[in-house]
């Protein structure tokens, strides 16, 4: 019986205030459906920066950016595919 490869636990967003992250990459997520997932953040983020060239990013959309990657850095940290 082969086994489906799934991701691990793994937490993002770090609150250093309170000395703990906010949240959380379930394990036994399918590693397919984790990795799709971090790559639809990115190619919204890719475009989110592409239109910022004509247009200017404002402070709310950057964070919103930087957020999404750190997302997506989890969720291919969590399917073991960490860049």
């Amino acid at each position: 019986m082969a086994s489906e490869s799934v991701t691990f636990a793994h937490t993002f967003s770090a609150i250093p205030a309170e000395g703990m992250d906010l949240f959380c990459i379930q394990a036994g997520v399918n590693v397919d459906t984790a990795v799709s997932m971090a790559q639809c953040l990115e190619e919204c983020v890719r475009r989110f920066l592409h239109d910022s060239i004509v247009g200017g990013m404002d402070g709310q959309l950057a964070w919103l950016c930087e957020f999404a990657m750190e997302a997506s850095e989890a969720l291919r940290h969590a399917a073991g595919q960490a860049v």
